[in-house]
Order: structure tokens, then sequence, then C-alpha cells
């Protein structure tokens, strides 16, 4: 199996993967890509440059304008009549001669000084070469606009026929970016090398830094794997680490309730599954050495192995039941039933157990309420709690269930007369084995009975308790259904 790399060394090759696609990508951007942005926003600014003097050609201060903008935006600006003489001109060095008619070092100034335009020679600039070009170009659209990029693609020339036959032509350079992309080059060559190696660095250390907690939780992991249900799990790195160590801690602890719940378990089921075995095997050997030929003995002595074998068959069913119960974890939907008619069918099961023993059952159960549940599986709570209250009463060996309607729901209790259940165990009472009082009843029983209780009323979704205050009373809720208003009904099994 090939052997994938670590939590650090992943996190560190893509931190400098995102370093090295940075670097390209300000690479490409600031060269390759740099002199045609360039262009465009030059090309844009230059149109809006023009759309402005051509807004203002009418006014008296307009030449002012154009000096402004050339100066301010770098343009080269020529105003001509209809027959190319130049009227005016001006571009980003204007106002450095300050309107002189010679320069500072005695030549002539080639930009007009003074209020009446001529063509007296050195007052003016020369038009450029592509001025011939934009007259055609303005002849042959017939719009009165237009912008174009030079052949040698060195300048961008744009030109507007004004109302009163002048033309305004602008132009601007756009070849001088390329010293700029030369000094960035080497810039970026500097600035690149010393980050990859920042960047390589700061990579290697923040891979570490997050690889450090993911590794001892790893390691914590396989110590709960290894029966350490309590490791020491890091925290304070980050909260999504810290919540990964607190699911963690959680689940050792489950994992080490469910190991200490299965090893009780196995030793209570182990308990119960000899003391009968033990007696079967015990009186069988009693009838064949002793009672077999004593018919009166050996009858006894077979009806405990009987009775025995029932309570080993009992043990084995629930032990099953329950278990296949916990692994069905599923929420269900369940009919309506008349709740009523199950209680007293469940009652009548107990008629002739009481007759035979002296256990009294008085029952006070309501006519007609309904509930969403499955039958078979209520029965069986109802059942299990009627068995406990048998086994768990006093001598008067009396036992009181009811059954009434509340708010919402309808609530089933059962009432014995037994010894109380202490605070202190009530939380556990629901647990498999657990014995929180002595039995007054020798009958058959497993120690599961309120354990799949349990199971069933939780996923009935059923509110369950005990109240054990001067009498015992164990009792769940369930969703009332339609029809709950019917008379009371009382009666008493015995």
């Amino acid at each position: 199996m090939k052997k994938r790399k670590s939590f650090g060394v992943k996190l560190w090759l893509w931190f400098f993967l995102f370093s090295a696609v940075i670097f390209l990508v300000l690479w490409l951007l600031q060269t390759v890509f740099l002199q045609s942005f360039y262009n465009d926003m030059a090309i844009r600014n230059v149109e809006k440059a023009v759309s402005k003097m051509t807004a203002h050609a009418s006014d008296s201060g307009f030449y002012e304008v154009i000096d402004e903008i050339a100066v301010s935006n770098s343009l080269l600006v020529f105003v001509t009549d209809a027959d190319g003489n130049v009227l005016y001109s001006a571009d980003e060095y204007r106002r450095l001669y300050g309107g002189a008619k010679q320069a500072d070092d005695g030549t002539d100034n080639p930009y007009h000084a003074g209020d009446v335009m001529n063509w007296e020679k050195g007052t003016l600039r020369n038009l450029p070469y592509s001025y011939q070009t934009l007259v055609n170009k303005l002849d042959d659209a017939g719009t009165g606009r237009v912008g174009f990029v030079t052949e040698d693609e060195t300048a961008y020339v744009t030109g507007v026929r004004l109302g009163d036959g002048r033309i305004l032509s602008v132009s601007l350079p756009l070849g001088t970016v390329d010293r700029t992309v030369g000094i960035l080059r080497v810039q970026l060559v500097w600035v690149s090398v010393l980050s990859l190696i920042l960047g390589f660095v700061l990579a290697w250390i923040i891979s570490k830094r997050f690889e450090k907690p993911v590794t001892q939780i790893a390691a914590s992991a396989r110590e709960i794997a290894g029966g350490n249900f309590r490791p020491e799990l890091p925290k304070g790195f980050c909260a999504e680490l810290d919540e990964l160590s607190d699911t963690l801690g959680e689940t050792a602890s489950r994992l080490e309730k469910a190991q200490n719940a299965q090893r009780e378990f196995l030793a209570n089921v182990s308990h119960d599954l000899r003391t009968p075995l033990t007696m079967i095997k015990g009186y069988a050997e009693m009838v064949k050495e002793i009672s077999w030929s004593d018919e009166e003995k050996r009858e006894k002595d077979l009806g405990i192995i009987t009775r025995e074998a029932d309570r080993l068959t009992a043990l084995v069913n629930e032990i099953l039941e329950f278990s296949a119960m916990q692994a069905d974890g599923s929420v269900k939907e369940y009919e309506k039933i008349d709740l009523s008619h199950a209680v007293r069918e469940v009652i009548g099961q107990f008629a002739p157990f009481c007759e035979q023993n002296g256990f009294v059952i008085e029952a006070e159960v309501a006519d007609g309420l309904m509930a969403a549940a499955d039958e078979i599986q209520i029965k069986r709570v109802i059942y299990n709690f009627i068995d406990n209250a048998v086994n768990h009463t006093d001598e008067s060996k009396r036992i009181k269930v009811s059954l009434t309607a509340r708010d919402g729901s309808v609530r089933f209790a059962v009432t014995d007369y037994g010894k109380e259940i202490a605070d202190e165990d009530i939380p556990y009472i629901w647990d498999r084995y657990y014995t929180a009082r002595n039995r007054k009843n020798k009958a058959v029983v497993s120690g599961l009975g309120l354990s799949i209780a349990k199971v069933i009323l939780t996923a009935h979704r059923a509110k369950f308790g005990v109240d054990s205050k001067n009498n015992c009373t164990f009792w769940f809720e369930l969703q009332v259904g339609p029809n709950t208003s019917a008379a009371f009904n009382s009666s008493i099994v015995e």
C-alpha cells in the first residue's frame, strides 16, 4: 500500500504551491499583461479628456481647459482650422515655459506666447505625422469623431470636428511603459526570490504548528483503541481541534461505560445462567440417583427442573429481545391503538397467577383512551411494570393499576406497596440487572424487564419515570388519540 504524506507535509506543499501561484500571477500581470492594461486604461482616459475638452469648445477659456487637461494627462493637443493651420497647441510641458516667447536658454519657444494666433516660426509646435491620417479617418467616418492606434503602435490618436470647422487632435504615447516593465522585472526577481524563501520557511513553521496537535490527537485515539479511555487530549490550538478533542473525549467516556456495561452484563448473565443450570443439573442427578423410585419425590424434583428450565428459557429470550431492541435505533411512526383495551388484556393475563398466589390487582382504567403506539410493544411494557410490582409489593400482595387521560396525553401507572427505592438508586433502576429492592416473589424473572421497557418507551418518545414516596409507582405517558372523554371504569382482579 502506498504510504500517504503526513498532514504537515501536505499543508506545507499546499501553502508553498499557493505562494508560487500568487507570484506567477503577479509576474504575468506586471510584465506580460501590463502593457495591454496600460493601453486600455490610457485610451479610456484620452477619450474622457477629449469629451471634456469638446464640452468647453465654445467657451472663452477653451484653451486654458486644454492646457490643464494636457498637463494633467500627459497629452499632446492641437487645434487646427479646416485647412490644417495650427491655431493652438499644448502638451504636458507647456506650463514650464510660462507663456514666454523664448526659453531660458534663448532658443525659440515652441509654444504660442501671445493673444494673437499666427504662423510665426517658432511660436507653435509642428503637427505630428499622424495628423493627415486623422483627417482622412474623420472624412471617412462621417461621425465627427474617431480614435485609432498608430501603425507602429507607439501612440493613440483621437480627433473631433468642432462645430465651427476646427479640428481637435489629441494623442498619447503608448510605448513609455516598456521602460517601467524593465524596472519591474528586476524588482520582481528579487521580490520573488525573497518571498519564496520566506514562504518556504513560513509554510514549514505553520505546517509543524498545525501538525503537532493533530499528531497528539491521533496518539490519544490510539491510546483509546488500546484500552486507555482517559488519555490526555490537547486543547487550545483552534476551535475545530478543541471540538474534535471534546468529541474524542466523549467517545472515550462512552466506550468506557459501554465496556463496563458489557462486563457487568456478561457477569450478570453468567450468574443468572449458572444458577438455573446448576439447579437443573443437581436435581437431575438427584432424580437419577435418589428419587427415581419415589414417585412423589421424583415429581417434585422434576417440577423444580421444569421451573428452572422455564426460567432459563425466559432469561435467554429476554436477553435476545433486549439486544435486538438496542440494535434497532430507528424512529418509527405508530398508529393509534385502544390503550384501555390493551391494559385490560394484560391485567387479564395475571388473573390465574393472582388467583393461585393470592395477589390483588386494583384496576382503574378509563374507557376508550387512544394513543399512538405499537400495541405489542406497549403491552410488553405494561406487563413488565405489573410484573415488577408483583415482585416487589409487600405482604398485602396488593397492586394498583390506573390509566387516565391528561392534557394531551394518556398516563399509565402501576403502584406497589413494597419497600421504597432510595433516591440515589432511582437513576439506575432502568439499567440491566440493577436491583434496588429485594424481591418478595420467586416468580421466573430475568432482571431485564425495566431495561426492555426503557428501550420501548424511548422508541415511542414517551415520558416515563418512577415516584417512590410512601408507595412506589412506575408510570409512562403517551400522546393522546381521539375518543378520550369516555366513561371511567373501575375493577379489581383477584
